[in-house]
């Protein structure tokens, strides 16, 4: 009930002003209330507009990243392959080896 008391005081407050003024004031304070209005509109574009740029921005960086990522899990796939590689290539010699000491130490 009280609610309801207020939006009609505030209700009648705003409207008995504009009953109470002239034409010429009344056009006044709607090209005043468009230009607010006009102006918060500009800002909200200008905001939107930089979070529009804000958001591509963020999306290619991350585009650049997950490629960045794709590339260094390749050359880690290669790296380890290559690294398996050597280190079996490693322990082949290193038989050989023992197999080419162990020859001459027992052919003298």
């Amino acid at each position: 009930m009280i609610k309801r008391f207020g939006c009609v005081l505030l209700l009648a407050a705003t409207t008995l002003p504009v009953l109470a003024q002239t034409v010429d004031e009344q056009l006044l304070a709607a090209q005043m209330a468009y230009q607010q209005a006009n102006n918060l509109q500009e800002q909200a574009q200008a905001r939107l507009t930089q979070a529009q740029a804000a958001k591509q921005r963020a999306d290619q960086q991350l585009a650049d990243a997950q490629m960045a990522a794709q590339r260094a899990a390749e050359e880690l796939s290669a790296a380890t392959a290559a690294q398996t590689a050597a280190s079996e290539q490693l322990q082949q010699h290193t038989r050989q080896l023992k197999e080419a000491w162990q020859r001459k130490e027992a052919g003298g």
